[in-house]
């Protein structure tokens, strides 16, 4: 037990009397919100929790760190509490890195023989086998040029075989070269010989890379998806042909993207999938050609990323947030099946006309979140001033055509600010001129009402928010 609760132990009766041992089974069940709140309580709970606790839920680096494996390997009894592992390539920066440093030993950990490979890649393999609440692991190696995420294939195998037994697992996202030396079936007619065909169980899987594409993977890629029948979560290329003979009775969410080139001839097969699958709430895919859907596909859709041709012919009384490809004012104006809906958020692909952005105000009287495009707009800043107080209910607005009718001015902004928390009441946030390199989106303006009724009011600029590393699922409700 650390110093300090030994020697305090007599002032805590009850639940922080308890022996080392059994007080690290209860609070590993925690997660990290209930975490930082049981710190929170005394100086013994805190010791008790920080740093054992709250540096080993979530893992999520950009670099090597084999000092840190190495750590991880030695002390079981701090891996076994992390719950999420997230691995991407150095220039990755849409989430900040997190990893465990103050209980790394300086002389143990950081021996010159845990920077082999070889030795390094041992490690990840002991130290992901003592962490028995794994439930999300994600591997993203999207370099430049393109390069395998190991220098070894049979070191990535290594890693993947041991995450294959783990049977707490049930997030997996793969980006990048994975796979490229996984026998075709003429080599592995029993799919055992790579390790990704033996995982099972999973409810979310995230597949990108030209490997899951080849046609000598579509039976063992049919036989992963057929050891996972209950699938919440799909994010895999359209020219994956196995996915269309599946069935997932829990799907929810699912991501279709061009990895390399296709055929029309892959939209049919899509278009019956939809149809045999009426629990999806968000949809993300843009078909190679013409497409008929019925209008009553996909009865519980709530979030949608297409074309016009899609959208124009479901009924689309349930959605709630839509990004259309090319998308207007005045389309959407047209778009009869979406109004009188429960449309909340929409991003827009083009200005359009002022008059069409009025109508749009008066169609959709509960939107709260708008995107227009990140260019500059022909707007002047009495249009804006005119045009947002019309969306009565507007929380969100994101682009740039603010900062284009200030002509980029900070002292005109914070006058504009001042004057749209007046005219907009429930506004929250904009976009500031700032554009984050880091994670490749523009910083916030968070508006923060304070004391009786919000009467008094000031703003700050935030970063934008972390981004999941390999889940890329592009719906605009995580904006």
């Amino acid at each position: 037990m650390p110093v300090s609760t030994q020697r305090h132990q007599f002032r805590y009766p009850g639940f922080l009397r308890l022996p080392q041992e059994l007080l690290d089974e209860i609070i590993s069940d925690l997660d990290h919100t209930d975490l930082v709140s049981l710190a929170l309580v005394c100086r013994a709970s805190s010791t008790l929790v920080i740093p054992r606790h709250t540096e080993y839920r979530v893992l999520r680096t950009r670099h090597l760190l084999p000092a840190m494996w190495a750590h991880l390997a030695r002390r079981a009894d701090l891996a076994r509490n992390i719950r999420e592992v997230h691995i991407s390539e150095r220039t990755n920066k849409t989430a900040s890195d997190r990893v465990p440093k103050t209980l790394i030993d300086s002389v143990v950990d950081q021996k010159v023989v845990h920077v082999m490979e070889e030795n390094r890649v041992r490690n990840i393999c002991v130290a992901l086998a003592h962490m028995r609440r794994l439930h999300t692991f994600t591997w993203s190696w999207e370099v430049k040029p393109p390069a395998l995420p190991t220098i070894e294939a049979r070191h990535e195998n290594a890693i993947l075989a041991v995450l294959s037994m783990k049977t707490s697992l049930r997030h997996l996202g793969l980006s990048g070269l994975f796979g490229s030396h996984a026998p075709g079936l003429t080599y592995d007619r029993d799919s055992v010989r790579y390790p990704l065909w033996n995982f099972s169980n999973l409810t979310s899987l995230c597949l990108r890379g030209d490997a899951w594409i080849k046609p000598a993977n579509t039976i063992h890629l049919k036989k992963l998806l057929t050891q996972c029948p209950d699938l919440e979560y799909i994010e895999m290329p359209m020219e994956v042909s196995a996915l269309a003979d599946c069935q997932f009775p829990n799907l929810k969410r699912l991501n279709l993207f061009l990895q390399s080139g296709g055929l029309r001839s892959i939209d049919p097969s899509y278009v019956r999938f939809l149809n045999d699958h009426p629990t999806i709430e968000d949809l993300s895919w843009l078909p190679l050609g013409p497409v008929y859907i019925s209008p009553r596909t996909l009865p519980s859709l709530r979030r949608l990323r297409t074309n016009i041709q899609v959208v124009g012919m479901l009924e689309c009384q349930s959605i709630e947030c839509i990004d259309i490809y090319q998308l207007d004012p005045a389309t959407l104006v047209e778009l009869r099946n979406l109004q009188g809906g429960s449309v909340r958020r929409v991003k827009l692909h083009a200005f359009g006309e002022l008059d069409a952005l009025h109508e749009l105000a008066e169609l959709f009287p509960d939107l709260t979140w708008l995107s227009m495009p990140s260019r500059y707009g022909h707007f002047s800043l009495d249009d804006w001033l005119n045009l947002l107080p019309r969306f009565k209910k507007l929380e969100v607005f994101r682009g740039q055509g603010l900062w284009a009718a200030v002509t980029l001015n900070m002292q005109r902004m914070h006058g504009v600010i001042m004057q749209l928390v007046q005219t907009c009441p429930n506004l929250r946030q904009l976009d500031h001129c700032g554009h984050n390199e880091a994670r490749q989106d523009w910083n916030r303006i968070s508006i923060i009402r304070e004391g009786p009724g919000g009467e008094n009011v000031r703003y700050e600029v935030d970063r934008p928010p972390a981004r999941c590393v390999a889940f890329l699922f592009c719906t605009i409700h995580a904006c």
